[in-house]
């Protein structure tokens, strides 16, 4: 097996800005209220974040701040002072976007870190520095994963690789505690295939769950946040990028690569469905993606769209979501009926809460093109 390469090369950790344990909450969004009265539940909408991270954008001559949107507190934000070790900051162009918001200043040259005064206190992180030579022209995976199994993690890369020819992998680690960034990056960087790869620590609250308060979603910032983040830090200049989750395998019925038919398209944008398919392992063993090999009637229907993109074509710019791109109506794009993705239930620990088990397996179906996949 090849040796691992430098990690201090491929792995970096987002720290953040958040609020004095004295200042003011954000509060929940309008149309969110909470349905619990339990502080640890309550306690996973991050109400404190102000700013995840920073990146300098060289090209553009851009220092941009990517944070959860300000909420009731966009006037503290507006109020704050920013500066680097060069010096004293403009006041920043506030955008929101529909689940986090940017923070853009002019900046020539490079920095290091980013220092914000807040009603008298000062609070910093540093800056990253936009990369885009590591992914340029790769074929590359995006993902946020928590404690994510690194056999699952290392079996779905290998997989993209031998069917569709990814050769990159951005992988942002929200928390993980069952090994740290640093092992999970010394892993997969024994994977010869992989030409870039780059594992970011972002250790901030995920959001509730559909349980905690309702339409959830509009409540959960960091997903969409960082995944723009790393666009901008990594992958303007990646050859396609393909959004999805550890547990999804996107499969081909042309044999067509994913990458390739997103390049070839005109908008360089295609849209993939999704179904569940599930395994019948033995008690206490845990299952892997091959073992996905069964269709419950039952749960038949589609799961939302995934998407692969040519971060520099005709959309480029636009805002990345988790199932398509903000503003971009789902319904104008049409998945192909050239791709489709496994949705493997059992690829999980929970760690977004709401997938309920199934137990009626009776009814339960063999996928003959799954068998196929496997057994060629």
């Amino acid at each position: 097996m090849p040796e691992p390469r430098p990690i201090q090369n491929l792995t970096q950790a987002l720290t953040g800005i958040a609020v004095p344990a004295e200042g003011p909450r954000r509060r929940l969004p309008r149309l969110s209220p909470f349905r619990t009265e339990d502080p640890a539940q309550r306690a996973r909408y991050d109400d404190a974040t102000l700013w995840y991270g920073a990146v300098w954008m060289a090209g553009e001559r851009r220092l941009r701040l990517f944070g959860p949107p300000g909420l009731n507190l966009v006037p503290l934000l507006r109020a704050a002072r920013y500066e680097t070790e060069a010096g004293p900051l403009p006041a920043p162009r506030l955008r929101r976007f529909k689940r986090y918001a940017t923070a853009d200043f002019p900046l020539d040259r490079p920095a290091a870190t980013l220092s914000m005064e807040l009603n008298g206190q000062r609070l910093s992180m540093p800056i990253l520095q936009q990369d885009l030579s590591t992914f340029r022209g790769l074929n590359t995976l995006y993902t946020m994963s928590q404690n994510n199994d690194l056999d699952w993690i290392e079996d779905w890369i290998t997989y993209h690789h031998r069917r569709h020819g990814a050769n990159g992998l951005v992988i942002a680690d929200n928390g993980s505690t069952a090994y740290s960034p640093g092992d999970l990056a010394e892993r997969l960087s024994r994977l010869d295939f992989l030409k870039g790869l780059r594992v970011t620590s972002v250790p901030f609250r995920y959001g509730p769950s559909s349980a905690i308060c309702r339409r959830a979603s509009q409540a959960r910032f960091l997903q969409t946040a960082i995944a723009n983040l790393h666009r901008d830090l990594y992958l303007t200049s990646a050859r396609a990028v393909l959004s999805c989750d550890i547990d999804e395998l996107m499969i081909s019925t042309s044999g067509r690569s994913v990458f390739d038919a997103a390049v070839a398209r005109k908008l360089g944008f295609l849209t993939v469905p999704g179904y569940w398919r599930f395994s019948r392992v033995p008690p206490g063993q845990r299952a892997r993606h091959a073992d996905h090999l069964w269709i419950d009637p039952a749960r038949s229907k589609p799961c939302p769209t995934k998407y692969v993109i040519r971060p520099d074509g005709v959309l480029a710019g636009w805002s990345w979501m988790t199932h398509s791109l903000e503003a971009l109506p789902r319904a104008a794009f049409k998945a192909s009926p050239e791709f489709w993705f496994a949705h493997c239930h059992d690829i999980s620990m929970r760690w977004k809460e709401g997938r309920e088990a199934t137990t009626e397996e009776r009814a339960w179906q063999r996928d003959p093109a799954l068998e196929a996949l496997w057994s060629a």
